[in-house]
């Protein structure tokens, strides 16, 4: 009776320039319950594969990646971030931090050990999902901060051209955005564009 392995696991895109190494590198990832989508035997057209299989995990393992795979990954990190570990044996710290910059959430010196590769997928995983969350905790923050001072400009606006206290500026936005079914910082936006064209 065959033993069925439990593909439960991250759908993983291997990209290595070496076929027997990538036949274990796969055979080894089966065996942990991965599921191996597909292997590139070199970066080219990684966007569109991406693209189209939109992996879980990407694992690179290739002799010499060059900055044209730093390209691709820049891309992919803005506009459909994953996760990407690279094994490299390039030791120039110009081209790792190049590659951190460019998404790569794990970068490992040399080839890709199999006994390790899953620790290192669950790690870069786990170290992915906790940037992500930061990256969105920032970006709210951001947004929130964007808010406040549209809504402090456009209190200032109105205090300073109709001579109103901050409480009273405040009670016209809420009203205004009750009014015009917007939230406050729409309102106070459009509030800051009337009042900067009749100043």
């Amino acid at each position: 009776m065959t033993s069925v392995v439990e593909t439960n696991h991250a759908r993983v895109m291997l990209v290595d320039d070496l076929p027997q190494r990538s036949a274990r590198v796969e055979e080894k990832l089966i065996q942990d319950g991965f599921e191996v989508i597909s292997i590139l035997p070199s970066a080219a057209g990684l966007l569109f594969q991406i693209e189209q299989l939109k992996p879980d995990i990407i694992l690179i393992d290739l002799q010499s990646p060059g900055r044209d795979v730093l390209d691709s990954l820049s891309v992919i990190n803005d506009h459909n971030p994953t996760p990407v570990v690279m094994f490299s044996e390039e030791e120039d710290p110009d081209f790792i931090k190049d590659a951190v910059d460019a998404g790569v959430t794990a970068y490992m010196m040399g080839g890709v050990d199999t006994e390790k590769v899953k620790p290192v997928i669950d790690v870069a995983m786990a170290q992915f999902k906790s940037y992500q969350s930061l990256r969105q905790k920032l970006d709210t923050t951001r947004t929130q901060l964007e808010s406040l001072s549209v809504i402090d400009k456009a209190k200032r606006l109105l205090m300073d051209q109709q001579g109103i206290s901050e409480d009273s500026a405040h009670k016209v936005l809420r009203n205004l955005s009750m009014d015009s079914n917007q939230s406050l910082p729409q309102a106070a936006k459009a509030v800051v564009q009337i009042l900067n064209k009749n100043s």
